[in-house]
């Protein structure tokens, strides 16, 4: 996983073509897989926020070190761009890492009861991470009818 031995090994962000989760041709991906992986973020910062484990804020609210933002930013926006999903899967997966990065933000302030609250449902975390799985899901419907 992504953020398991830190949150921005990027030599572990980058899938091949080879990966479980891309097509032979490396333009389709597993869009609920993906989608689970984000989820799973809520619960490794909220353990990191706990354990008081450090991390680096800056890479976990970058958009393009997560297996998700490089195949966004590379095989995706050459086969999707203009695409009104993918679009949506775009904006949607930045807004998310802008607030995960915002709590983790938090967190390294010392500010740890803030950070914990703000992972909470009806956080702007929580909103952007349930925005970002409809768009994962709105994502998967569109390559569906594509393919």
């Amino acid at each position: 996983m992504w953020i398991g031995g830190g949150f921005g090994n990027r030599s572990e962000t980058k899938l091949s073509q080879n990966s479980p989760m891309f097509e032979p041709e490396g333009l389709a991906m597993d869009f609920l897989e993906h989608a689970h992986q984000h989820t799973l973020i809520r619960e490794t910062l909220g353990a990191a926020i706990s354990e008081q484990r450090s991390f680096d804020a800056r890479e976990l609210k970058s958009d393009r070190l997560c297996p998700t933002g490089c195949w966004l930013h590379g095989e995706g926006s050459r086969r999707w761009a203009g695409n009104h999903a993918f679009l949506n899967l775009l904006e949607a997966h930045r807004e998310f890492h802008l607030r995960a990065g915002e709590v983790a933000e938090l967190a390294q302030r010392g500010a740890t009861v803030e950070a914990q609250r703000a992972l909470r449902n009806g956080t702007p975390f929580a909103h952007a991470l349930a925005d970002l799985n409809a768009a994962f899901r709105r994502m998967k419907a569109a390559a569906s009818v594509a393919a």
